[in-house]
């Protein structure tokens, strides 16, 4: 019996139903991505599942309410090939890549350029900059072709978009186009 969420269950029935070869997700760890791959394997259908995470062995920082500080961690999907090689026996792919509205950290500085994009996209859904940039990364590696029709999901928003490089995201004829978001 699958434990997959009814919110990640209503998004993979989008993508069998409206013919989508390819879904997306970015994931931390492994949890819910085996979930959709096992409900993927269920339903049938042959849709490609790639799963798409943080740049490898990078560190994060999270507040430790208990010891009142921040401290690093390094994602589980992201930290060497434990996640990778338990995917790719369930035939999953998994990507590591740079979010490309992340700017370079500079002790001291908080420019970024792509700031007022994650901003703006985060007033439709705070959910949707993470995908946009998932289908930007999943590009920019060649997993997703340019004007290629895929579903983007995380745990709480899907897009049916088509791929499209970082660099060409505001282009007018090869930039990205969100056809559908799915609450």
């Amino acid at each position: 019996m699958n434990n997959l969420k009814v919110e990640l269950k209503e998004k993979i029935e989008y993508a069998i139903e409206n013919k989508i070869g390819k879904v997306l997700m970015f994931i931390k760890d492994e949890h819910n991505i085996l979930a959709v791959k096992e409900y993927l394997n269920e339903k049938g259908g042959g849709i490609e599942l790639i799963g798409v995470t943080f740049p490898a062995n990078e560190k994060m920082y999270e507040y430790n309410k208990e010891d009142d500080k921040v401290v690093p961690f390094v994602p589980d999907a992201s930290n060497g090939d434990k996640v990778r090689d338990l995917l790719e026996k369930k035939n999953v792919k998994l990507i590591s890549g740079t979010m490309p509205f992340e700017g370079i950290v500079i002790p001291g500085e908080n420019y970024n350029p792509y700031k007022i994009v994650e901003q703006t996209l985060s007033l439709v859904h705070p959910a949707l900059p993470n995908l946009v940039q998932t289908v930007l990364t999943a590009t920019d590696f060649g997993v997703v072709l340019p004007k290629e029709r895929v579903l983007v999901i995380n745990a709480v928003l899907g897009i049916e978009t088509i791929g499209t490089n970082s660099r060409l995201l505001f282009h007018p004829e090869e930039g990205l186009e969100i056809h559908n978001i799915l609450t």
